[in-house]
């Protein structure tokens, strides 16, 4: 009895050692399992930032024609950004290939383990049970053998059950210890070996990222620049007489003559409106004429001008030869 009582102790502690190493395993390993997640998920986000920036410094490089080496300079630069992003794609994938599905996978592990100690402590409870029955049989009928033969038997079928079971559990646990341990030590090193691969190429990658930008020649860019804010000096010159040559071969005093009132038409200070005689108004208009095209004769925009005047002086001869 003393040493039923010892191995059905045994058996019970041994099952809730089980037990609670499952709860633990189960525990870590999904919280791992969520943090691995979303280390990918992370990942791939910055991946995505990663090809955003590459493609807005190949659009600054597509758009930039004057600093020649800064152009050269980003077009690489944005080529590397792309084979780096490449890299970190492949990066997600592995960590959710190789990290994140394994882990997950002991969910439904630690939950097949988990049933194989309900079963164990189902065979113990039992294999209890049909103690307790003896134990009755045995104090209210001692004399009657043929039931305390029965319930010998179903207590020994029921020891033999929970004997069965618990040497089943403990081949099942060891055979989830195992792959446990395994498991931990495939998936980590496995993490190890998706970080190594890829900061190596990245290392690889940006150092010829430094040497690339290194190339940006600052002195040659900015003479490059320096000549496209020039202007031609053929082309500064020809605006240059433009302007001048105008506003020296206007004279304003000759234009306010021109669009002045005729002396005829003033008024007199003296008597209401008073007519100038005809030799005096063509002696004032004749000097107006003269002093105008001397004025704009050097000018190249000239031609309509002097056009105008001659008309206008043919007209006042017309005129006072009419009225003659």
């Amino acid at each position: 009895m003393r040493a039923s009582r010892s191995s059905n102790v045994v058996c019970e502690q041994q099952a809730k050692f089980v037990q609670e190493r499952i709860v633990l395993v189960e525990k870590n390993f999904a919280e791992m399992c969520d943090i691995f997640g979303s280390l990918a998920k992370k990942t791939a986000g910055l991946r995505d930032k990663n090809d955003e920036l590459s493609r807005a410094i190949k659009s600054y490089a597509d758009s930039e024609n004057v600093n020649q080496t800064l152009k050269v300079a980003l077009t690489e630069f944005s080529s590397v950004l792309n084979s780096v992003g490449d890299y970190r794609d492949t990066q997600v994938k592995r960590l959710e290939s190789k990290v994140t599905n394994e882990l997950s996978q002991y969910d439904g592990i630690c939950k097949h383990s988990r049933e194989e100690v309900k079963a164990t402590f189902s065979a113990r409870e039992k294999e209890l049970v049909r103690k307790r029955q003896l134990e009755r049989i045995r104090e209210r009928n001692p004399r009657n053998r043929q039931m305390i033969t029965v319930a010998e038997t179903e207590l020994l079928k029921a020891s033999a059950e929970v004997s069965r079971t618990m040497k089943g559990l403990e081949e099942q646990m060891n055979i989830f210890e195992k792959k446990k341990l395994e498991d931990v030590k495939s998936v980590l090193q496995d993490y190890v070996l998706i970080e190594l691969s890829f900061h190596t190429k990245a290392i690889e990658l940006f150092t010829r990222a430094f040497q690339d930008l290194q190339g940006i020649n600052v002195e040659d860019d900015l003479e490059e620049f320096k000549d496209a804010l020039r202007v031609p000096d053929s082309i500064s010159r020809l605006d240059t007489v433009k302007r001048t040559s105008f506003r020296s071969s206007t004279p304003l005093g000759s234009l306010a003559n021109l669009f002045t009132t005729p002396p005829r038409f003033r008024r007199s200070s003296d008597s209401g409106i008073a007519r100038s005689s005809p030799q005096k108004e063509r002696s004032a208009k004749s000097q107006s004429v003269d002093s105008l095209k001397k004025g704009i004769g050097e000018s190249s925009e000239s031609v309509e001008i002097e056009d105008f005047i001659d008309e206008e002086s043919s007209y006042s001869s017309d005129e006072d030869f009419d009225r003659k």
